[in-house]
């Protein structure tokens, strides 16, 4: 179990383990699923639910004007993502609305039929997931570090000194461990998803759906299931990583959430300045970062490095080797970081200088535009 509190930062390399796409292989999945043409009548290419989920959005009874528009938005979509980064930077770029809508609803469709084609998560109607495909990856390892020294009179308790930032619009995290923690205490189902629910997980770029047992407002389906009416609404959910958020509560928990770490741990992560932007606030000086920079060169590592202690105004007083960057897989940084990760506060580096806990800063300057007290 985790004796510090811990703060996962994931990114999608962290779902990349479990057969979810990410970058150019997300985008070539959107462009095939967004590019609808038609032959005698018939859909020749691009994803049946995709243009059926239009028609619904469009609303326009015989008429087809404004589908077309949203049709020839999805060639242009096409056209850009030849020389694109990913599909965040297509949207930002063409700066229209349709293509905007034709994206978000590629991003749905592509991370929900990713959810239902991963061998990981793949089962017999009705079965439980097959836990043992899942050796390997950083899941595997994390239900282990979770429950050790956790008795099942002590099972609600599992979370307690975690919480999850997730930057994916997946599920994968939370359909696992619903199973994980079921099948190692030999709890129901329903038991394992209540104990889930004690979880905090914030969301700031939405989700594709929250699954059926989740409590929350967005819409909800089943995993890895898209019909054409929950990707209309789904898809003007979601958000991508260039645009801004201006949900103030949803920004503010994150800052606190990040405030309130002893150890700090990205996962897959990208460190997209945006992402990290939306991440900074003055760290105390105890907290410790652990991220995985796997196939990031040291040169890039360095930049990384520079970025995060100015973005958590550590520079000045941090010891060296508080921020630590290592070039591994998100499975491996956790066998090689297993005593760390399950340390108490202070045991992997030396404690913030000065006999008290530092108080915890006023995350309301970080909205000058906005006062917290207006959001609620």
């Amino acid at each position: 179990m985790f004796r510090a509190k811990t703060v996962f930062v994931l990114g999608a390399g962290s779902s990349y383990e479990v057969g979810m796409p990410i970058g150019s292989t997300l985008l070539e999945q959107i462009v095939q699923l967004t590019h609808l043409s038609f032959e005698f009548n018939r859909l020749k290419s691009g994803d049946y639910t995709i243009l059926e989920s239009l028609k619904i959005l469009m609303d326009e009874g015989h008429s087809v004007e404004k589908l077309n528009e949203h049709i020839s938005a999805g060639w242009q979509l096409t056209a850009s993502a030849q020389q694109a980064i990913s599909i965040d930077n297509v949207i930002d770029a063409l700066e229209d609305e349709k293509i905007e809508l034709l994206g978000k609803m590629g991003i749905v469709r592509a991370i929900l039929k990713a959810e239902s084609d991963s061998n990981y998560f793949k089962t017999e109607p009705g079965q439980p997931l097959q836990l043992e495909k899942f050796k390997g990856t950083w899941y595997d390892t994390l239900t282990k570090l979770i429950v050790e020294n956790v008795r099942k009179s002590e099972i609600e308790s599992i979370f307690d000194n975690l919480e999850i930032i997730n930057f994916n619009y997946d599920r994968c995290i939370e359909h696992y461990l619903s199973y994980s923690i079921s099948k190692y205490y030999g709890t129901t189902i329903e038991t394992s998803r209540s104990i889930l629910s004690r979880l905090k997980m914030h969301r700031p770029y939405g989700t594709v759906g929250r699954l059926p047992w989740q409590d929350s407002d967005a819409p909800s389906t089943n995993f890895g299931e898209c019909s054409p009416e929950h990707l209309a609404k789904a898809a003007q959910q979601v958000r991508t990583f260039t645009e801004q958020i201006e949900d103030g509560a949803t920004i503010s928990a994150i800052k606190r959430t990040m405030i309130s770490a002893d150890r700090i741990v990205f996962l897959g992560f990208a460190f997209h300045r945006q992402n990290v932007d939306l991440l900074s606030i003055a760290l105390p000086n105890h907290t410790e970062i652990l991220a995985t920079a796997y196939q990031i060169s040291k040169s890039d590592q360095s930049v990384i490095e520079r970025e995060l202690s100015s973005s958590f105004e550590q520079q000045p007083s941090i010891p060296d080797g508080r921020i630590e960057l290592s070039n591994l897989t998100c499975h491996q940084l956790f066998l090689d970081y297993w005593r760390t990760l399950t340390s108490e506060k202070g045991e992997h580096q030396p404690l913030y200088m000065g006999g008290h806990q530092p108080e915890i800063p006023d995350v309301s300057k970080y909205f000058p535009s906005r006062s917290l007290q207006a959001e609620k």
